[in-house]
């Protein structure tokens, strides 16, 4: 069989799973991030440095396990990051003196101020660009002396003004810097995924959102912040939120739509049952969730919702959107009650435990998969899945995996 036809037969098998068919088989389609590079000698470092270093250690990883769909791999851009001198993370190499090998590190922190949430609901684009950005990176502090609020009538010239400010021409070189260094990422991320199409595989969602929560707090307050600000000025938090709500919906469609994107990844990651009550999850993360969700739904691309951590207190309100199709993937939860409220009616995708792939044994692996498939392949609607993106793992697990869904899950 050629490659156009194994990908038309892979690419079946997964739609019939999302429209809540049986297949010939219940499809796998695990989320290998790194791991790629840990199993085939690729570091961190090399793939940072330019992506295209990792294709070797992807074909390797297809040939090997033959997957019903392919997430490719994702890291930032060391060129990026050096260019505009960020500050809230730490990546390997020679920068903050860590091990090639090393994963990067997001770290949380808080560039919105307590005061200054109205300041930021009033005008989000003037904030981030005058504010959050010189906060998160070092060499775009001249962007602070930038104002372009007032360009109207003789304004529109006077703003430029600042330009002059040797701060200012830092911060526009940085910028142009990591836009050279992000369009040649971009540029190779389009090579990769037509590496793997081309062998025959189809892909994950190429285009990933966060809703208004996670964005404002990723990105802006801070993951601990927002989940105090619901407590304690939450009428000001939901102002915020509103604004990102409109913000989250009206990029990623523009996204989806700009790239052909059929499907949009939802990570979900300040809704988990220990950070947020199901009354203030219900107030604060669904309406913002499950708004993205519909105008995704009601433009035509799949919502692909990846529930991290303890979801167990939040499957009944997930339930209720009200789209034709979505799929929904999950870290920890109780399948059984996954299969029961949400798998009627939408695909669910889980969940082997990553800390089973990097540290059991492959006869364990196997009786998770077993266990999976007898909860939750009956009926279709299941793709097998593992429960984080995998960064390391024990390729004989990772083969006790695939040989495990292969053998058990055929209908």
């Amino acid at each position: 069989m050629d490659a156009k036809a194994q990908y038309a037969e892979r690419e079946k098998r997964i739609n019939d799973a999302i429209a809540m068919k049986e297949p010939d088989r219940v499809p796998i389609a695990p989320k290998m991030g790194m791991y790629y590079g840990q199993a085939y000698h690729v570091s961190f470092y090399d793939v940072m440095m330019d992506t295209r270093n990792i294709i070797p250690a992807v074909e390797s990883f297809l040939r090997d396990f033959q997957p019903d769909a392919v997430w490719s791999p994702f890291v930032y851009s060391i060129p990026a990051l050096e260019a505009l001198g960020t500050q809230f993370m730490r990546w390997p190499g020679p920068t903050h003196n860590l091990p090639l090998d090393t994963q990067f590190q997001i770290l949380d922190g808080c560039y919105v101020q307590d005061d200054e949430l109205a300041d930021f609901a009033a005008d989000p684009s003037h904030f981030i660009l005058t504010k959050v950005l010189p906060r998160k990176h070092e060499n775009l502090k001249g962007l602070a002396k930038l104002d372009f609020r007032n360009a109207i009538e003789f304004g529109q010239f006077t703003c430029f003004v600042p330009f002059t400010d040797p701060e200012v021409k830092a911060a526009v070189d940085a910028m142009t810097k990591c836009g050279e260094a992000m369009l040649q990422w971009l540029q190779n991320a389009a090579v990769i995924s037509q590496f793997i199409i081309d062998r025959g595989f189809p892909l994950g969602p190429g285009v990933a959102q966060t809703c208004a929560y996670d964005m404002f707090g990723d990105n802006y307050r801070g993951l601990l912040q927002i989940a105090m600000d619901v407590v304690e000025r939450p009428d000001e938090l939901e102002v915020v939120l509103d604004k990102m709500l409109d913000i989250s919906i009206a990029c990623t469609i523009a996204s989806a739509k700009a790239s052909g994107a059929q499907a949009v990844m939802i990570p979900l990651h300040g809704g988990v049952d220990e950070f947020i009550s199901p009354a203030n999850y219900r107030r604060f993360y669904w309406k913002g969730l499950n708004a993205l969700m519909t105008a995704l739904s009601d433009n035509g691309i799949l919502p692909y919702v990846f529930c991290e951590g303890n979801y167990n207190t939040r499957l009944e309100t997930l339930a209720e959107f009200t789209g034709e199709k979505a799929v929904f993937l999950f870290e920890k939860v109780d399948m059984r009650k996954v299969k029961s409220i949400l798998g009627k009616k939408f695909c669910i995708c889980g969940n082997v435990p990553a800390t089973l792939l990097a540290f059991g044994k492959p006869e364990q692996v196997t009786e998770e998969v077993k266990k999976l498939l007898d909860i939750c392949a009956p009926g279709g609607g299941f793709i097998m899945d593992t429960s984080i993106e995998i960064t390391s793992a024990q390729p004989r697990n990772v083969e006790a995996l695939f040989e495990a869904t292969l053998k058990y899950g055929k209908y």
